[in-house]
């Protein structure tokens, strides 16, 4: 078993907004009316993308553990985290009065919109097992499976100008913080060490045959590519690779012997291991300039269905309409996501991963009746990564985690509780919508 540390440092950054989480319990009091969740969620557990399998496959003497469900797609127990999720969910809101606690849900009062990938939306489907069984609410999407939906798809949209190239890059090195992506390689020389020992890379196709002994000093490359989603190659998405693979086997439940071939010895070592994964996310996805461009649609989405004024689309007008709005998307959507609407740095106890697969970014729009005042509360609701590993029953007594999140412009009191006005300021301040 791992012991997770309860505090999260990203000690490799220079640049850290000042922290500002809050672990509460819910307020149960008669002066607070919870009226509207949205939720933006990950995906649940997932084979290994097929994409890593050639660079993954020369960089280790050993053979990769097979996986019965194919690279990309949720695997059964994924669906099954996930309609735990949905169940709890399904609890949390009725007793918050929000839903019924048993029966089918109206057809306006729940909307759940997926990307069109098969992963994402059988995500979507299981939460909804999960939280109306029985109960046939359907789940939007784009009709071709396997094309990303635009409202989801992190891409760079604007034309890759010199003048945009010039500050994208800028951007994405001052984030990295001193020396840029170059110098965070340096910063990571130890996780890289680490990474090369647990890969036995010194005895690899890729060192012996193509000798390529070195990989952390192989040269880095920022990608920008209009229509494409943004990447960094090198060192560090080789590592992002290897290590969501070894991520990923833990979480499935593979024997610890097999997990990473039995060679992550502690909790400090998967930190360091992960560590990579979460500096590729938010080096490329945390910097303004990627973030506000890769999660335009996404944010617009979020403003418009939290807000009863102003044109929308079909699956806007059907989100504000709804109690329960969820949307299921990607890692990248929630790292764009939140570095677009300036979320001040957050910790995640019991987790390693910064957007945890199955986590949840959940909007909550609550009135203060003696006030008569509009309130938003955002939350991260995830599960620890030993509720993942053990698939641990929730309940209101046994819940999953939740943070609460502060974004800029929009301070939060002890409840963590920002007024509504601050808040829809603050993402037109934010994102420039």
């Amino acid at each position: 078993m791992i012991k997770v540390k309860t505090a999260y440092t990203l000690t490799l950054l220079a640049i850290l907004l000042p922290a500002s989480t809050h672990v509460m319990a819910q307020d149960k009091s008669d002066n607070y009316k919870l009226e509207q969740v949205l939720v933006m969620s990950r995906h649940g557990i997932r084979a290994p993308l097929v994409n890593y399998g050639d660079m993954l496959s020369s960089a280790t003497p050993d053979k990769w553990p097979q996986w019965t469900t194919p690279g990309g797609y949720l695997t059964p127990k994924g669906a099954e985290l996930e309609a735990m999720m949905g169940g709890y969910f399904r609890e949390w809101l009725a007793d918050t009065k929000l839903l019924k606690s048993t029966g089918c849900p109206a057809p306006t009062t729940v909307f759940t919109y997926a990307n069109s990938l098969p992963r994402t939306i059988d995500t979507a489907q299981h939460f909804l097992f999960g939280a109306f069984p029985g109960c046939n609410v359907p789940v939007a999407h784009q009709k071709e499976i396997g094309k990303m939906d635009p409202v989801f798809n992190p891409i760079i949209t604007l034309d890759i100008t010199p003048e945009f190239k010039e500050k994208a890059l800028a951007s994405i090195n001052q984030h990295a913080g001193p020396g840029g992506v170059a110098g965070l390689n340096k910063r990571l020389q130890p996780n890289y060490d680490l990474l090369s020992r647990v890969l036995d890379y010194k005895n690899s196709p890729a060192c012996l045959i193509d000798k390529k002994c070195d990989w952390s000093t192989q040269p880095t490359d920022i990608v920008l590519v209009q229509n494409k989603e943004p990447g960094i190659t090198g060192p560090l998405r080789l590592g992002t690779g290897a290590s969501d693979a070894f991520m990923l086997q833990y979480y499935e439940g593979f024997p610890e012997k097999d997990v990473a071939w039995g060679r992550i010895q502690s909790s400090q070592e998967w930190r360091k291991l992960i560590d990579i994964k979460n500096l590729y996310h938010e080096t490329l996805f945390g910097s303004p300039a990627i973030a506000d461009n890769a999660a335009e649609k996404l944010v617009g989405f979020i403003s418009s269905a939290l807000d009863p004024i102003g044109e929308k689309t079909p699956n806007e007008s059907a989100a504000q309409k709804a109690k329960l709005a969820v949307l299921v998307g990607h890692d990248s959507n929630i790292a764009s996501l939140l570095a677009a609407l300036k979320t001040k740095e957050y910790q995640l106890p019991d987790q390693y991963e910064k957007t945890p697969i199955s986590g949840k970014v959940v909007f909550e729009r609550w009135k203060d009746i003696k006030q008569n005042k509009e309130l938003m509360k955002v939350e991260y609701i995830y599960l620890s990564t030993e509720q993942i590993r053990n698939k641990t029953p929730l309940s209101l007594q046994k819940p999953p985690k939740r943070v609460t999140l502060e974004i800029e412009g929009c301070p939060v009191d002890a409840k963590g509780f920002c007024s509504m006005d601050d808040f829809r300021k603050a993402i037109k301040q934010n994102t420039q919508i």
